[in-house]
């Protein structure tokens, strides 16, 4: 089904309500959404510790209606509604203007893919219909400094991590979904203290999908970044640690005019208006940091080759967590398998970042493509959490250094540049 013919029978999307309890000695959160007149749909998310603090019933309703917000997206991307009505809580006009730049940019890739046109008239709006009330702020406990670290599964984690070991005193990792990838990091970056997070979506999302209902990427990382800011008021973290790094800010291509990111929720943009928006209207004194955000992929992946005790234990593939059999980690086939494995090129001992992966991408005539698109040659940079073309380009160069400085062979992707410069 078109977007045009889905936003005139399913004009109304609505924010319904959301729950809090303790179950079981878990804490248990609901958020409960209509498409009118009739597709209701549930999220639940379960949170593997409880609070030890006493918790404010006000600022507990605001962060969890703001978390609620940024879930929505993905239902409402279903029919692309063009009004979203907010039951569920009252938001002030300010804030009604942060939530409607986050959905026009950070679903920027949706419009694209969907070609909808974000840009014509009366496209969204975006109604409160909750009790004005002064907004609830919260306040984080700063006697003891504990910093609260967003645990992925790719070379950007271990590189945060071990930056913040100097820096603060106690660490602790929050992990949605976790895995044995996001386990094995933990474990050998010795953090005890860990808050696991179980979030599943309503399955009919997926059924509706099948049956023509649209389909598209949503901001996760704004996800995790309201869900961290929930974490840090229930157990009083002073700081909140992401991986977003330098070439997160920069796009993939224009569309209708606006620069159309798929990182966009990881870029200094948002991470801006985060910071502004949280001290505004949700926690006041927390901070929120990404220790890579000046570092290029090419630098992330120097430092990253030294932590050794990390190499085999972990994946930056998206494809690998759908295969079944799950002693393949890597499906090198995709843009990030191939992108990691050239930054990692340079500094890695080929042998060794063969048994990383499997095999040696740098031969796969099939990736060339893929390469191409990186590099900026044909095509768009891929909907991927990939570096910039210039990233690329470099780790092309120093791997090419490499290869001349060990005697070894020229793999087949890397041959039409070896005469090649690229600055």
């Amino acid at each position: 089904m078109e977007a045009k013919t889905l936003r005139e029978k399913y004009p109304e999307f609505v924010f319904k309500d959301f729950s809090f309890r303790i179950k079981d000695k878990k804490t248990e959160i609901e958020f409960f959404y209509l498409i009118k007149p009739n597709l209701s749909f549930r999220t639940n998310i379960s949170i593997s510790v409880l609070p030890k603090k006493q918790i404010k019933e006000k600022v507990l309703k605001n962060l969890l209606l703001n978390l609620g917000l940024v879930e929505m997206l993905n239902y409402w991307k279903l029919t692309c509604s063009p009004k979203i009505k907010i039951e569920a809580g009252f938001l002030e006009k300010e804030q009604l203007k942060f939530w409607k730049k986050l959905i026009l940019k950070g679903m920027g890739q949706y419009f694209f893919e969907n070609q909808i046109d974000f840009k014509e008239k009366n496209f969204l709006k975006i109604e409160t219909q909750g009790k004005r009330d002064k907004i609830a702020l919260g306040k984080i406990n700063r006697k003891e400094k504990k910093c609260l670290i967003a645990i992925g599964g790719g070379k950007d984690t271990p590189v945060v991590i071990e930056i913040l070991k100097k820096k603060c005193k106690k660490l602790a990792g929050f992990v949605l979904n976790p895995n044995e990838i996001h386990q094995k990091i933990l474990e050998k970056a010795k953090i005890k203290e860990r808050i696991l997070v179980k979030r599943s979506l309503d399955e009919k999302i997926f059924e509706l999908q099948k049956i023509g209902f649209l389909k598209g990427h949503t901001p996760f990382s704004a996800f995790l970044a309201f869900l961290s800011l929930l974490l840090a008021y229930l157990f009083d973290y002073q700081k909140i640690a992401f991986g977003w790094e330098r070439s997160s800010s920069f796009g993939n291509l224009k569309y209708k005019g606006m620069v159309i990111n798929h990182q966009w929720s990881k870029s200094k943009e948002f991470e801006k208006m985060l910071k502004n928006y949280s001290k505004k209207y949700l926690l006041e004194n927390v901070s929120i940091v990404s220790p890579i955000r000046n570092l290029s992929e090419i630098e992330i992946a120097k430092i990253f080759s030294q932590l050794k005790d990390y190499h085999f234990d972990f994946v930056s593939c998206n494809s690998a967590f759908k295969i079944k059999n799950r002693t393949q980690r890597w499906c090198n086939k995709c843009p990030k398998c191939l992108f990691t494995f050239l930054c990692l090129f340079p500094f890695l001992p080929t042998e060794k970042i063969v048994k990383i992966f499997g095999k040696n991408l740098l031969e796969d005539k099939k990736l060339k493509p893929i390469l191409e698109r990186l590099t900026g040659e044909k095509g768009f940079k891929p909907f991927e959490c990939v570096g910039t073309p210039k990233e690329t380009k470099l780790a092309i160069e120093l791997s090419l250094k490499k290869i001349k400085e060990e005697g070894e062979k020229l793999p087949v992707l890397l041959q039409k540049y070896a005469n090649r410069r690229f600055s």
